[in-house]
């Protein structure tokens, strides 16, 4: 292959597996595709969806009891029989709420511990929101599988307890009155929970339970879900925040472990009128029956006991996968990464293919590009909302061209990266300025040893860079062929959380995006590294940023479908009796005026 086109070769095989791992998350719906009676549709499940998001049903509405009644003719229909919980819940919010719980009952051939599958049917109470992804997406989803699992007329072991839970935006309420007051909560061994964050994207799979992970791990990847998206990092990072879900309540109030599933993309349609049926996902819909269909036919017969485990798990999923090994593994692998280094660095100083000198230069790319994106990219985004104030009144922290952002970003780290690449290193000492980036990846590693384990797959790309090093020293020769096929991992695992991270915690982490896109850059110098005309890639790459940042100007308007959200709150002082209207929002729009007047007082 030419000098000239190898570059290019590159290019357009690490977007083909960009293009891959992206489009193999989650399933393509066909609209028009009649699906079998015996089988998850997710146009049957749409139907499900627009019936209960036709009208805004939170607590104490009008339509809220009709929703209610609703799900209950939806279950008789299938031939359950259904009951109904009622009673006053006080939750840990400081809601004291009276709820409606909707509940049916499969039994199963020989059950010791009861399958419960989950999802709450009121909608947010104060934006006029449809409910229909948060969360008529996880009603619809359990009703059209509980509809086909009842069709094929399957034996199974265990009792399937089916639980529409209410009061849930006030305070988890709903979830508190059966798990405290209900005896069916007494026998659920497992439960499954199905929520949203958003209105799009792939459903991500979280756990929830008070020991370790290893037993729900083995049997996840035991019911084999064809679409699986989740990871051990966001599983520890999940332990260390205030979680709010129905799932949490099981777990803390009555020790009931079990797996949730969401989706976070388009946030910006989360408790707002947004929130229809127009804005869900198909997609994203059809990924949550991907997971409720194997998964149902699976514990229904498995024993729930042996979920229970206090061993803990390193995880991971790439395209139709699902990855797993131990806690205990994760320290062991970064020490033999290090031996390794150690032992490659040895040898090829020994055959006078490394240097100490060219060795110590390689971390002049490295961090001058990785500090250099980071900073750009924090106080870009800084800049970009003095330019753009109206992004201050998105309080989720995600724009409506909040995907635009994060390629233009994500393009002009990886042209900065090319800039230091071409200013301080060249072809000739390529895998002397590759032993910086394998160094900063195993510290990386120890730390995630010591204090995140979750995040332990992180190693891997690092041994298929310590492949590439090895390579070259044992051939002293350049292998590109082996460099991209060994780039893979690398891609698969990390690649997905570049563009996670801003969108789950706000486009205010762009900069952590920024940080890890010079980190991976890094570890792929044996790939980058060969690329001619570096300089020239650099520019390319900043005129591609530069036309998504113009992209996103043109889209940063407010229009139909994507509207100016706005927010306003009656606030009483009971000590004195007074009371105030006030707002969470940056810029006032006519509406918030007439009642805040057109110079309210900022508040202290």
């Amino acid at each position: 292959m030419k000098k000239s086109n190898s570059s290019i070769f590159s290019a357009l095989f690490i977007l083909a597996i960009l293009g891959f791992i992206f489009a193999t998350m989650m399933p393509q719906m066909t609209p028009t595709a009649d699906v079998s009676l015996s089988e998850f549709s997710t146009k049957r499940a749409l139907e499900q969806v627009k019936n209960i998001s036709e009208k805004p049903h939170f607590v104490g509405s009008e339509n809220h009891e009709a929703v209610a009644e609703y799900l209950q003719k939806e279950l008789q229909k299938m031939g359950l029989e259904t009951s109904v919980q009622e009673g006053f819940s006080f939750s840990d919010w400081g809601t004291l709420t009276k709820c409606k719980n909707v509940m049916a009952r499969i039994k199963g051939t020989n059950s010791n511990k009861a399958l419960l599958l989950l999802s709450h049917y009121d909608s947010a109470p104060h934006s006029a929101s449809h409910g229909a992804s948060d969360a008529g997406s996880g009603v619809a989803t359990i009703l059209e599988s509980v509809r086909a699992f009842i069709y094929n007329k399957k034996q199974h072991k265990n009792d399937i307890i089916i639980l529409f839970t209410d009061g849930e935006e006030l305070g988890l309420n709903g979830a508190a009155l059966f798990v405290t007051q209900h005896k069916w909560a007494k026998e659920v061994g497992l439960a499954l929970n199905f929520e949203a964050r958003g209105s799009s994207g792939p459903s991500y799979m979280l756990m929830e339970t008070n020991g370790g992970n290893s037993g729900l791990v083995k049997e996840f990847a035991a019911a084999n879900p064809k679409y699986p998206v989740s990871n051990s990092l966001m599983y520890s990072i999940y332990k260390m925040l205030p979680n709010d879900t129905d799932l949490t309540v099981f777990r803390e109030q009555g020790n009931i472990q079990g797996y949730n599933f969401a989706f976070i993309d388009g946030h910006y349609n989360y408790h707002s009128a947004q929130d229809d049926i127009d804005h869900l996902s198909k997609n994203t819909l059809e990924h949550q029956g991907t997971y409720l269909m194997p998964l149902l036919n699976y514990f229904s017969n498995a024993d729930l006991k042996t979920t229970q485990n206090k061993n803990d798990d390193v995880y991971f999923t790439i395209p139709y996968t699902f990855v797993s090994y131990p806690f205990d593994w994760v320290l062991p692998m970064v020490i033999l990464a290090f031996i390794l280094l150690l032992m490659l660095i040895f040898i090829g100083m020994a055959k006078r293919i490394l240097s100490f000198q060219e060795m110590a230069k390689g971390f002049i790319p490295l961090l001058g590009a990785t500090i250099t994106a980071g900073i750009v990219t924090f106080f870009g985004w800084k800049l970009l909302l003095k330019i753009y104030p109206q992004y201050n009144d998105l309080l989720n922290g995600f724009t409506y061209n909040g995907h635009d952002y994060i390629a233009a970003f994500i393009l002009l780290s990886l042209s900065i990266c090319f800039a230091f690449y071409q200013l301080f290193s060249n072809k000739k000492v390529t895998l002397n300025h590759y032993i910086a980036p394998l160094f900063i990846w195993i510290i990386i590693n120890l730390a995630v040893a010591l204090k995140l384990k979750g995040a332990g797959f992180l190693i891997i790309p690092v041994f298929s860079g310590l492949i590439m090093l090895a390579s070259f020293i044992i051939t002293q020769k350049s292998r590109p062929v082996l460099n991209l096929v060994l780039s893979i991992p690398t891609l698969l695992l990390i690649a997905p959380l570049i563009q996670m991270f801003p969108i789950g915690l706000g486009l205010k982490l762009l900069f952590g995006s920024s940080l890890l896109t010079a980190l991976v850059f890094g570890l792929l110098v044996p790939v980058f590294g060969s690329f001619e005309r570096k300089g020239k890639w650099s520019l390319f790459l900043f005129i591609v940023a530069i036309g998504f940042f113009a992209k996103a100007h043109y889209e940063s308007g407010y229009e139909p479908g994507k509207a100016k959200s706005n927010s306003l709150l009656y606030i009483l002082d009971a000590n004195t009796n007074k009371a105030v209207w006030a707002t969470y929002d940056t810029n006032l729009d006519d509406w918030t005026q007439s009642y805040l007047g057109q110079n309210p007082k900022t508040a202290i």
